[in-house]
């Protein structure tokens, strides 16, 4: 009976013998080295976008590649560019709705040195334009007008007019009223459909006559 236990402990020992030696063996093993990893040869343009007040802002990387900005932030264009390649970011359509921007582009272009580009910088204004219109009827003096309360200007002629030294941001309200009436003469104003050329604003047709005729 007494042969048993000696059996097991015989056992056992050399169980633990064998797990010791797989260990060290396992652990003698060389570690497996990981794969080096590749280095980047396409590199993202970028940038951010600052002022942008609506929708309509297109960008173009070496004139394709249109990426449509919708908001202030940064931006990437999906062509990635190979190191030594030539970049040029521009403005292919200005934002248009809910007002006319003008978009400049601020360290726009470049060569890929082996990094990313992230510094282009987009910057948006708002257009602003004249105010003026056009006079007729007029044969005396003393005719004045007024741009929401506090801009007059003399009209001394007939024909087209603007408001000097007036500027108003694109989709900004506006009233044109008479200050001084012309002597002997009887001025009324009439709206007109928005005519806008490059810079002015047209917007009411000032009409004079003699006072007591009929207009």
């Amino acid at each position: 009976m007494a042969k048993f236990p000696m059996a097991r402990t015989l056992l056992m020992t050399t169980a633990i013998l064998t797990m010791v030696a797989c260990s060290d063996e396992e652990s003698a093993k060389p570690a497996a080295k990981r794969p080096t990893p590749k280095p980047a040869t396409d590199f993202n343009v970028g940038g951010s976008v600052s002022g942008l007040s609506g929708s309509g802002l297109v960008l173009q990387i070496n004139g394709a590649n249109d990426l449509q900005v919708n908001a202030d932030g940064k931006f990437n264009f999906n062509k990635r560019l190979s190191k030594g390649n030539a970049y040029a970011v521009t403005v292919k359509t200005s934002p248009s709705t809910p007002v006319k921007q003008t978009c400049a582009v601020n360290q726009g272009s470049g060569t890929i040195t082996g990094a990313i580009v992230n510094n282009v910088a987009v910057i948006c204004t708002t257009n602003s334009f004249a105010v003026g219109g056009k006079v007729s009827g007029l044969s005396g003096k003393g005719l004045s007008l007024q741009l929401n309360g506090t801009h007059d200007i003399a009209i001394e002629k007939n024909g087209n007019f603007v408001f000097p030294n007036v500027l108003l941001p694109d989709a900004s309200d506006y009233s044109v009223a008479i200050k001084t009436m012309p002597v002997k003469q009887m001025c009324t104003i009439k709206p007109v459909n928005t005519a806008q050329d490059k810079e002015t604003i047209n917007i009411v047709e000032v009409v004079c006559s003699k006072k007591g005729t009929k207009k």
